[in-house]
């Protein structure tokens, strides 16, 4: 059987709204990957990769979908724009289930989406400038400040 030639789209991506008529949840995302469509709840985008939770694949690794979705929508009304929904998950202590339905779409094979595309800059790394510790010099008066 000949296989398909898998090339990179060179497209620019599109993000489009849900639909007027669309009354499910906000947080809902459709991807189109590789021509496959993914039902899923987006974590992080970056320009180079869509981490989401696959909402197709619960039943397969045994997760409860509507336990997930109302884990999502407390996060969605309380959270959604300080923190992924990943941080949710494992202040819940339920990460590592999680974890089973979390893929990375690369996005030069993504060909469509409809919905969020949360960004969050979670790979940034921020630098602390520490200052050396020195010591007081013989000879200065140290006076502590005591509050009853």
């Amino acid at each position: 059987m000949a296989r398909k030639n898998r090339k990179a789209n060179h497209a620019p991506l599109i993000v489009e709204p849900h639909p007027a008529e669309y009354n499910g949840y906000p947080f809902i995302t459709l991807i189109k990957y590789r021509d496959k469509h993914h039902l899923t709840i987006v974590d992080d985008a970056t320009e180079k990769v869509i981490d989401a939770f696959v909402l197709d694949l619960c039943n397969l690794e045994g997760l409860n979908e509507e336990t997930i979705v109302g884990i999502v929508a407390d996060w969605y009304e309380e959270s959604a724009d300080r923190y992924p929904v990943s941080i949710e998950f494992s202040r819940r202590g339920i990460s590592g289930n999680m974890a089973r339905i979390l893929r990375s779409f690369n996005i030069d094979f993504v060909t469509r989406i409809i919905g969020p595309l949360p960004k969050f800059n979670m790979m940034e790394t921020f630098s602390v400038k520490r200052r050396r510790k020195k010591s007081i010099p013989p000879g200065v008066e140290v006076h502590r400040y005591v509050s009853w």
